[in-house]
């Protein structure tokens, strides 16, 4: 199965990177304190350990075993180009093929997921295209590390806070990448993120509702195809989501909910959003059940000890090992 990770639009970033900053530097999995110090020298250690595998021979590379759960099975489907001069072809996807083994981040340390990109580069390159990549890799890094240094966005930023973070965001980028590399990794981020700017400036002219879907329109209308088809379906499922959950309050039957998707995608489509529908139910239901059964374990009078015992068998019966880790992050919401 191909799976595909489009780049994230720059004023979001990406969130796997951001969470190399705060963990899972080493291979133990540390988490490091939350001193700005501490994770400056965390940082300082992923850079060490991609420079320790950038000047490893392609055949010294070890082998970093079987994916993670939530890569098994997956595949990033990218495959790198050279071009006629023997150089290493400028293409955002190589920047996903980065992010496509971090976004497991949170399952194996990063000395493991850079032994993975490193493969997978030496698998696809090799001499001074290799080098290439490598090198990329190392700014790539350099650039996502020194984004946590950029000042916290406001969940509800103004135009002028979005306006001065983009341009600290194309200075970062001017400082670890070329002109030409800048064009071929990020325009398609620059142009959302400037819709997005202007979105904002939009947003606080007060205009009224007719006249604000009509200038909102006009900038659509702007950006590339591909874009303005991403944001058409992203509000075309949006829609779609809130009707058939006003149907379902409505006592809407299952039917009715799978003949109006069907309609509005197609019935392969309305299909598999009925299969995903019936795995949320049955993940909830054995989530209440076990929040049940541990909630009656932990008023069973056992010592701390023997009910953290019988929680954790009891975790282990109703769930598989990549579940149980959904369940331990969820445990104190139960």
């Amino acid at each position: 199965m191909s799976m595909s990770f489009p780049r994230l639009a720059a004023a979001t970033c990406s969130v796997a990177l951001l969470a190399v900053g705060v963990g899972y530097f080493l291979p133990s999995g540390i988490t490091p304190p939350a001193s700005v110090n501490a994770n400056a020298e965390k940082a300082e250690q992923v850079r060490v350990l991609n420079r320790q595998l950038s000047q490893q021979p392609a055949a010294q590379l070890t082998t970093p075993g079987e994916l993670p759960p939530s890569l098994q099975g997956a595949s990033h489907g990218i495959r790198l180009l050279v071009d006629g001069h023997g150089q290493l072809v400028l293409d955002p996807q190589l920047l996903q093929l980065f992010d496509f083994y971090f976004n497991a981040i949170d399952e194996e340390p990063v000395a493991k997921i850079l032994l993975r990109i490193h493969n997978d580069l030496a698998s696809q390159l090799q001499g001074p295209t290799l080098a290439q990549a490598r090198d990329l890799l190392k700014r790539y890094l350099d650039y996502r590390l020194a984004m946590m240094d950029l000042p916290k966005e406001r969940q509800e930023p103004t135009t002028a806070a979005f306006s001065q973070h983009l341009q600290r965001l194309t200075q970062l980028r001017e400082r670890y990448f070329n002109i030409a590399e800048n064009q071929a990794f990020f325009s398609s981020d620059q142009s959302q993120d400037q819709f997005m700017l202007a979105q904002l400036s939009l947003n606080e002219r007060g205009l009224s509702p007719e006249e604000h879907l009509k200038q909102l329109a006009l900038l659509e209308a702007q950006l590339p195809p591909e874009q303005r088809a991403v944001r058409q379906q992203v509000s075309r499922d949006g829609e779609l989501y809130a009707a058939t959950e006003a149907m379902r309050q409505a006592g809407a039957s299952e039917e009715d909910i799978y003949q109006l998707r069907a309609q509005t995608l197609d019935p392969q489509a309305a299909s598999a959003l009925q299969q995903l529908d019936a795995q949320r139910r049955d993940w909830q239901a054995r989530l209440d059940a076990y929040g049940k059964a541990r909630d009656s374990l932990r008023h069973s009078g056992l010592s701390t000890t023997d009910q953290q015992t019988a929680i954790n068998n009891l975790q282990a019966s109703s769930f598989d090992e990549f579940e149980r880790k959904r369940v331990s992050a969820l445990d104190a919401d139960l």
